[in-house]
């Protein structure tokens, strides 16, 4: 069998590998494109849903989005970078710490806070596409650059942490303050989403947000890099682990200061060869954590969804390398009318991309989620009031 398959000329091969992905894409196009939807079916949610085509209908993925390896290699290789035409601010926070704001102004009285992922802020296309679709949308969009990311320069030996709210809960106070008229929503993004969900968990009916958009939330950090460690994740494991080692080089000069302070053998960080590595050497000494599982635990997003009071919206894709679909808490929709959880087939991880040509795409998420932004934006503070209500009864 074997040797009768070597004799088969190599250009019928790939001919045959060639129809084989053209299928694949067909039927993922045409036939596997239903969002599944998780809620409690009450009134208000079904009111919502009836305004929001984008969640309850299709998803139909750009061949980029059909299988992991294309997602990755289009927005690496081929995906043109968009020109940045917010403006940016920086702040200076209470421990002298820096960020970076990336702000597209429009309707003051509508401002949507945008957290980005892991590996990039304001200067990544996946955020630049955000702002502007939400400035189109007439919000003022800003994006938080967490500390070190997106070009901001280090000012402190503090690196950020995408599980501690703290910066953003400053960051917050500083929005509400220059504008105390404005309705205040999010859209969080990967690791951002995380960040939200555990902010909206402990500050309850405090939250600043009247709803977020949560897209890609992975929810438990340490099944997913559990799940990182799989050969089919190599080439995620290797960009995510050169990214971290080449953003501490950029602070290198700020983050010296540190290494004694925090026991940290930086030869060894440098030569690690996986996340987890880095994370042991370098992460959970900086957060003073004494294993690399309990800090994954304790910046998990997981045991706080069960405490968010605001509506909120999760997206998440069943073809997601990083993120296991399964993690996904959809059983707390049907004790908390305020959550629902949308699942589509295919999207890779943040990119959704939605078919043009072979060289253009569009971002499908933001559709989705302006839906959702637009239906708590136009509500009436009273009919607001009634959807935070079900959630307390």
């Amino acid at each position: 069998m074997i040797k009768k398959l070597f004799c088969i000329p190599k250009w019928k091969l790939v001919a045959g590998a060639s129809f084989a992905l053209l299928g694949q894409h067909i039927y993922d196009c045409m036939y596997n494109t239903e969002i599944e939807v998780f809620y409690q079916n009450t009134d208000n949610n079904k009111h919502l849903l009836s305004k929001c085509p984008n969640i309850t209908g299709h998803f139909n993925p750009s061949i980029w989005s059909t299988n992991n390896i294309f997602g990755l290699f289009y927005v690496t290789l081929v995906e043109h970078q968009m020109v940045p035409l917010q403006q940016r601010e920086m702040v200076t926070l209470k421990d002298g710490g820096q960020v970076a704001l990336d702000w597209k102004i429009n309707d003051t009285k509508n401002i949507v806070l945008v957290l980005h992922g892991l590996t990039g802020g304001g200067d990544c296309n996946y955020i630049k596409d955000t702002l502007e679709r939400l400035y189109d949308a007439g919000y003022t969009a800003v994006c938080f650059n967490n500390r070190g990311v997106g070009f901001t320069k280090l000012s402190t030996p503090q690196y950020h942490n995408h599980g501690e709210p703290s910066d953003m809960m400053e960051i917050i106070d500083l929005i509400k303050q220059r504008y105390p008229e404005a309705t205040l929503q999010c859209v969080a993004i990967s690791i951002g989403a995380n960040l939200a969900a555990k902010y909206a968990g402990i500050t309850k009916e405090k939250c600043a947000f009247k709803s977020i958009v949560c897209i890609a939330n992975p929810f438990d950090l340490l099944a997913c890099f559990e799940n990182l460690d799989r050969w089919y994740n190599y080439l995620y494991i290797y960009y995510l682990t050169k990214h971290f080692k080449w953003l501490l080089n950029k602070h290198l000069d700020v983050m010296n200061a540190c290494f004694d302070e925090h026991n940290i053998d930086i030869k060894k960080v440098f030569e690690a060869k996986t996340i987890y590595d880095f994370d042991h050497y370098f992460t959970r000494h900086l957060q003073k954590y004494e294993s690399v599982e309990q800090m994954y635990r304790a910046n998990s997003s997981i045991q706080y969804i069960k405490d968010i009071t605001v509506p909120t919206l999760f997206v998440n894709t069943k073809n997601d390398p990083l993120i296991p679909w399964k993690l996904a808490p959809i059983q707390l929709h049907r004790h908390m009318p305020n959550l629902i959880f949308a699942l589509t087939q295919k999207g890779g991880h943040i990119e959704w991309f939605s078919e043009t040509n072979l060289v253009t795409v569009k971002r499908w998420i933001m559709d989705p989620t302006l839906d959702y932004l637009n239906y708590f934006r136009d509500l009436p503070n009273d009919k607001w009031q009634q959807y935070i209500k079900q959630t307390k009864s």
